[in-house]
């Protein structure tokens, strides 16, 4: 007999501390098939009830035009709900999209802001981003 059938609540804080792709699944393998479809229909309710990564993948899908019309301002939306959250990837592709004004206005300050966040967390794309902005926020903690 293991832990999780000793201890039956230990199984389930070691599923609370995975992440919700490990758990259900569905929407990666869907993802990873070309099915973006159905990867968007698995992640779309756990997006809504404030899952971190689908969150993020859902801003992936839009940015890219997976499985849903393209629409970089949705795609904005996403990675935003994402970044606040502290998301790395979702805080270096915001910041992006702020950069170069992808569904959002250009706006080099937001994208700092959202870039030093990501750099601070040891993101090196995000880091590379904050030296082509002029400024002093290379070496501030900026929040966003």
């Amino acid at each position: 007999a293991g832990y999780v059938n000793e201890y039956p609540e230990f199984g389930i804080l070691l599923m609370a501390g995975m992440p919700t792709w490990t758990v259900l699944g569905g929407g990666y393998q869907s993802y990873l098939k070309g099915d973006y479809e159905a990867a968007f229909r698995e992640w779309l309710p756990l997006a809504e009830l404030g899952d971190v990564e689908a969150q993020y993948n859902l801003g992936v899908l839009y940015d890219e035009g997976a499985g849903v019309e393209q629409d970089l301002a949705v795609a904005a939306d996403w990675y935003r709900k994402a970044a606040e959250q502290g998301f790395i990837d979702a805080q270096t592709n915001l910041g992006t999209m702020y950069y170069y004004g992808q569904g959002v206005a250009c706006d080099h300050q937001e994208a700092a802001n959202w870039f030093r966040l990501a750099a601070d967390q040891g993101d090196t794309e995000a880091s590379g981003y904050l030296s082509k902005i002029p400024g002093d926020h290379h070496d501030q903690k900026t929040v966003a």
